[in-house]
């Protein structure tokens, strides 16, 4: 949402929806109410705490602010709540005096970086909500190794910031995603994981605000603890104002997305499969999404290649000549925001939506044939439950344990994730959804352990799985330590008051 996803999604959340273009469907029309105009009920005690947010010169909205909504949206309608303001601090010192009156006064809170997560509470709540929308900073060292990076942008914005530098950094595959979740919430899947691993693996350090208020900085050298829960222990040890990424060298690139058409869909999972057991070049990265969307099934191949000009076999699998025929086909040479551009994650905005996920030691023939399957069962439930897409995308990369660094979320394994993403649009259908894309996750789960897969130690990815996801699924053999460090690092429990994976 490879959100994912940012938030986010994480998340390569929403990336299928391009599906889309195949049948004309003009999704990009905006659903959502203007829900700071729906009647609520106004806590007195948060409604306390929002003035004395603005006593201590804190930029505070209220929800009769025309800015109102856009500092609360996310992604999905389901992700959004309406809060009692939003505080909007514009320093570290304005963050600290923020979370302090928080603390002190016990109210419930979220942090939104770019509200691309799916789960709500993640970043969003009823009381007070703290927008990082003034942290969108992307500042490269005067030696190009390393780039300062503001938890609110999303990777297009750092993309653009680093355009004709001859950098990059290991960032988000899709438009529209956000940082601040990526990077927290597990670590962030990338083109360039192949060769460099998440993008956690190559933050350098970040500049935060303790859940007491206090300013510092994690890093390998400077709280090397915190540094550790920071990737992938999501909200739960303080809000991060900056991250220092290390950048890679970038140039021109190849790829971009393909639509395929029902009558291919058989061809693009033999591609698929062939591309997974046999591409062995680091710089080759595809991402596809099998879809079912207005009444029938469709693929999206998205292409990445380090290099403007890839060896001819780099994608041989999906050679028009032998491989599935592409209905539209936007495969080229291009810069690597343009080709980001390419895939449109936000056209799907503003519905109803879950996010969840399986990790696999490998995608078989197998297990191919039932993401095909659960995407049509499901699509066929849709007309009866309101649903817009059905999407289910598979990211099959190399061996990346080599550049894993110890981190919150366990990622040494190899772990290939899926993504399953339901969206739809009437409230009342909600609990269907929850359910089914749980099944069905269980049901691909079951299959690949059928097949001998040793999913022990596999873990869940954050930013991909919902929230009614048991921490242990995720955290594995470090849920005891986050919980020491939380304990450590927030012994009153001001993070108690959001919402995340609990430990």
């Amino acid at each position: 949402m490879m959100r994912s996803i940012l938030v986010t999604l994480p998340f390569l959340s929403g990336l299928a929806v391009a599906v889309a273009f195949l049948f004309n469907w003009s999704a990009a029309l905006d659903r959502r109410a203007p829900v700071y105009l729906q009647r609520r009920f106004v806590n007195s005690t948060e409604l306390d705490a929002c003035k004395a947010i603005s006593a201590a010169n804190v930029k505070v909205v209220y929800p009769l602010d025309l800015t109102y909504y856009s500092l609360i949206e996310h992604y999905m309608t389901t992700s959004t709540q309406q809060s009692t303001c939003v505080a909007v601090p514009a320093s570290p010192a304005d963050v600290s005096a923020t979370i302090k009156i928080i603390g002190s006064k016990r109210i419930r809170y979220a942090v939104r970086g770019a509200g691309h997560a799916s789960n709500q509470g993640f970043s969003s709540t009823p009381g007070v909500h703290i927008s990082m929308n003034n942290f969108q900073q992307v500042n490269l060292s005067g030696d190009k190794s390393t780039v300062d990076v503001g938890p609110a942008n999303i990777w297009d914005n750092v993309y653009q910031g680093l355009e004709g530098t001859g950098v990059a950094v290991v960032g988000g595959r899709v438009s529209g995603v956000g940082v601040g979740g990526f990077i927290t919430g597990g670590g962030g899947y990338s083109y360039k994981t192949n060769q460099y691993g998440l993008t956690g693996d190559t933050l350098v350090s970040a500049d935060m605000v303790l859940p007491d208020g206090t300013i510092t900085t994690a890093s390998a050298s400077q709280n090397p603890d915190l540094f550790w829960a920071i990737r992938g222990g999501g909200n739960k040890f303080g809000i991060i104002t900056n991250f220092k990424l290390k950048t890679v060298p970038q140039g021109q690139v190849y790829g971009g997305l393909r639509t395929y058409t029902a009558d291919q869909v058989e061809a693009v999972v033999n591609a698929t499969l062939e591309f997974s057991e046999n591409s062995k070049d680091p710089k080759a990265s595809l991402l596809p999404t099998f879809n079912f969307l207005l009444g029938q099934p469709g693929v999206i191949a998205l292409a990445f290649y380090d290099d403007p000009n890839p060896p001819a076999d780099a994608f041989r699998q999906f050679d028009a000549a032998t491989g599935p025929h592409a209905f539209t086909n936007d495969w080229k040479q291009r810069t690597i925001l343009d080709l980001v551009k390419s895939a449109p994650s936000d056209v799907q905005s503003g519905q109803r939506g879950v996010f969840h996920t399986v990790s696999l030691q490998k995608y078989s023939k197998g297990l191919l044939d039932l993401i095909v399957s659960e995407s049509k069962y499901y699509g066929g439930q849709g007309i009866l439950h309101s649903a817009s897409l059905i999407s289910y995308d598979v990211e099959p990369f190399l061996p990346y344990s080599q550049f894993a660094k110890d981190a919150a979320w366990p990622h040494s394994t190899n772990a290939l994730p899926l993504n399953l993403y339901f969206a739809w649009n009437n409230p009342a259908d909600d609990a269907f959804w929850q359910k089914a894309i749980k099944d069905s996750a269980a049901k691909i789960t079951a299959l690949a352990k059928s097949e001998g897969q040793n999913l022990d130690d596999k873990y869940l990815y954050p930013n991909y799985a919902a929230a009614f996801t048991p921490s242990s699924q995720i955290y594995g053999p470090n849920l005891g330590r986050l919980s020491a460090l939380k304990k450590q690092y927030d012994p009153q429990g001001v993070t108690d008051l959001t919402t995340y994976f609990p430990f």
